[in-house]
């Protein structure tokens, strides 16, 4: 259950569309391969803040803790 609700408070924040992760605050977005650059968010997003740098390495901890 843990799992599923580290899931969806990922996916509250962040989206993937067309290969890139994408803001739902500021719609700014990121492709996997610039995954270990900070994600440089819009200066009037409400969540740019030190949690939300990294939106692919959050993801990958998440899958993996699933994983097992």
């Amino acid at each position: 259950m843990e799992i599923e609700r580290s899931i969806e408070k990922w996916n509250a924040r962040w989206m993937i569309v067309s290969g890139r992760a994408v803001c739902t605050s500021c719609m700014e977005s990121q492709a996997l391969e610039d995954c270990e650059k900070a994600f440089c968010h819009a200066d009037t997003c409400a969540v740019s803040n030190q949690e939300s740098k990294h939106p692919w390495g959050s993801l990958h901890v998440i899958l993996d803790y699933a994983r097992g």
